[in-house]
């Protein structure tokens, strides 16, 4: 069971935020928590490649329906994540926010797919950096709704180092760059 759709909300939000703590604790709180789900037997160990394509087609569809629905490319060009304006915030949240139903069916469409016969451990931690994205991604859509700025950057750079480590993990298991899943991940 991987929630893809956690990463799929990253990417859409990759360079936005959100959380109580401040911007240090939080990166700090991140990185322990990714270094604590990702498994020194997961290195190195790719997927079966019938598993990625398989996961692969789960990505395409969603990439495909995602920019079916306009929701491709982020629509406010000026915002900046990290100096975010708080006017604006609530729009980018309720665009977060209208994109969520979308990410959330692809957690069951991952689940349907089984285990993969090779790479459990790296699908596991993959998995696991997916749910604890989104969870934050949804703390994300909460700050800018609330237009609360400082919490919006804190998830920011949450969302970031997730990202990049379970980009790092994808490319360990044997996704390449041109795969659909990279839009995802």
């Amino acid at each position: 069971m991987f929630p893809l759709a956690a990463v799929i909300a990253a990417v859409g939000i990759a360079a936005c935020g959100s959380s109580k703590k401040s911007s240090t604790a939080t990166t700090a709180s991140t990185q322990a928590t990714t270094s604590a789900l990702t498994p020194t037997s997961a290195t190195g160990a790719a997927l079966d490649p019938a598993f990625v394509a398989r996961v692969n087609t789960v990505c395409a569809r969603a990439k495909a329906l995602l920019s079916a629905r306009g929701h491709s490319q982020f629509p406010f060009q000026t915002f900046d994540p990290l100096h975010p304006d708080p006017k604006l915030l609530p729009r980018v949240g309720a665009y977060f926010a209208a994109v969520r139903p979308l990410n959330d069916q692809i957690p069951v469409q991952l689940a349907s797919l089984g285990s993969p016969q090779k790479g459990q451990a790296l699908w596991s931690s993959m998995a696991a950096l997916a749910k604890q994205d989104r969870v934050i991604a949804d703390r994300q859509i909460s700050a800018a709704q609330a237009a609360n700025a400082p919490a919006f950057v804190a998830t920011v750079t949450e969302l970031q180092g997730v990202a990049a480590r379970i980009r790092s993990l994808a490319v360990q298991g044997g996704f390449s760059p041109s795969s659909p899943c990279n839009a995802i991940f």
